[in-house]
């Protein structure tokens, strides 16, 4: 072997180990990079936004330990890429990475006695609990003159008056006290479940007005014990605090708001507020025409025709979607129960197994006590509609069974029929049944 030959094998055995070397490198840093971009969740639930704030509507949820890779900043949100591909934003407060990290948040101490806490930012959204002098919980934001803090392991908002910033973590994060608490439940039917969660069994369903000791608080939920000794578990929105008449019971720092509000029916359409949920929509179509048009689209574009003629009528219309965004069906319950809605009409178009086989209307109610908003706006169907129409029936839908406000589902056409589909995709059709809605919406609230 030649001098030439030799230098030859060096000079390839150099430039391998050379390219290995380079390799590792690039793989190092890719891998650093990974785990540079992923952040974990810290809240036991946390909102992923549509959009980098807490305006923007939810996309979906994560919990606690999730690890999420970071897109983009924005504002104090990150852009995340979410295990399916989704992509949506989160609170960076609510997450750790090397930057933000539970030991360098702050820890507030409340002042006030019986503070109300809230969803949200302002003095007119729910009350979640209340938190008492002395107690110290974790500061994650704050925002104007609102803190928001982890109020049984859910993000909370609490009025900066009544919060003192301490430094450091809080020596015993307190949660609300459920000792004493009395609760009436059964204003309208009210279910019990076995778990605290709407997918858990329903134990009984309560018609009467009916009085509770509160045993344990979790999340949303109050644990209760009926009189056969069974712990079953009531969701907080459709229950009212029973407020003690002691004298020397200590007064709320927010009086004016602590009491729950009496359910009463508006006296007319310009005094209601209307949720109207169109349905399906995002990664979920729904029901498919063979034309190629889906559920969502025509369920949101009816949707819209009636939000606009209701709005004009003088009505607070709330839309649970206005484009081809996924909603959760819990978070559509939801914003009835928010609002504290009159009425609450769900959108739909049906689609059966075997096509041709059924055509037209269908209204559907789950409580008796919300059979009359069926029977009005069914019979303006029935009048004003161009499709035949099927009556109104019991329909045990997640949106009607686990909605505390007057609630009805209509089906407005059947997406597998032939006739149907020439009919539902368009605008007239559309108007019209939206026309119909409303004359059925004024009937019922007419005085």
């Amino acid at each position: 072997m030649d001098q030439t030959d030799i230098h030859n094998r060096l000079s390839k055995r150099t430039f391998i180990f050379l390219i290995i070397g380079l390799l590792t490198l690039l793989m190092g840093s890719l891998v650093a990079l990974a785990n540079e971009n992923r952040v974990t969740v810290l809240a036991s639930t946390l909102n992923v936004r549509y959009g980098p704030g807490l305006s923007h509507e939810i996309l979906t949820q994560v919990h606690e330990d999730e690890h999420l890779h970071v897109l983009g900043e924005d504002n104090q949100w990150y852009k995340v890429r979410l295990s399916n591909n989704d992509i949506g934003w989160v609170a960076s407060w609510l997450v750790e990475n090397e930057e933000v990290t539970v030991d360098n948040r702050a820890t507030g101490r409340i002042t006030g006695n019986k503070v109300n806490v809230r969803q949200f930012s302002t003095t007119e959204s729910p009350i979640l609990g209340t938190v008492h002098s002395g107690e110290e919980y974790e500061i994650l934001y704050s925002e104007n003159n609102w803190i928001q803090i982890l109020f049984n392991n859910r993000v909370a908002w609490i009025h900066s008056d009544y919060v003192e910033r301490l430094e450091g973590t809080p020596t015993a994060l307190a949660s609300s006290d459920s000792e004493g608490k009395q609760i009436r439940i059964g204003m309208g039917p009210t279910n019990l479940r076995q778990g605290p969660g709407t997918d858990t069994p329903i134990v009984t369903t309560v018609s009467d007005v009916t009085e509770y000791s509160v045993i344990e608080e979790t999340d949303d939920w109050y644990g209760i014990r009926l009189t056969d000794g069974t712990l079953a578990y009531v969701a907080s929105w459709l229950a009212e605090i029973v407020e003690s008449n002691d004298s020397s019971t200590v007064q709320s720092a927010e009086p004016a708001d602590t009491a729950a509000p009496q359910v009463q029916q508006a006296s007319s359409l310009a005094e209601a507020t209307i949720v109207i949920d169109a349905g399906h929509g995002g990664h979920d179509p729904g029901a498919v025409a063979k034309t190629g048009f889906t559920e969502s689209e025509v369920a949101l574009s009816t949707s819209l025709r009636l939000a606009e003629i209701l709005e004009r009528a003088g009505a607070n219309v709330i839309l649970t979607r206005s484009d081809d965004s996924f909603v959760t069906l819990n978070d559509r319950v939801y914003y009835a129960h928010r609002a504290r809605a009159d009425a609450f009409i769900s959108i739909h178009y049906d689609a059966l197994e075997i096509p041709n086989t059924m055509s037209g209307t269908t209204t559907y109610y789950y409580s008796e006590s919300e059979r009359n908003l069926a029977d009005t706006i069914n019979t303006k169907l029935t009048q004003q509609g161009p499709l035949k129409n099927n009556g109104v029936r019991h329909g045990n839908y997640f949106v009607l069974r686990n909605n505390a406000q007057p609630s009805i589902l209509l089906e407005l056409g059947y997406l597998d029929n032939d006739h149907d589909i020439t009919i539902v995709n368009t605008a007239n059709y559309q108007q019209t049944v939206a026309e119909a809605i409303y004359h059925g919406l004024s009937a019922y609230f007419a005085p």
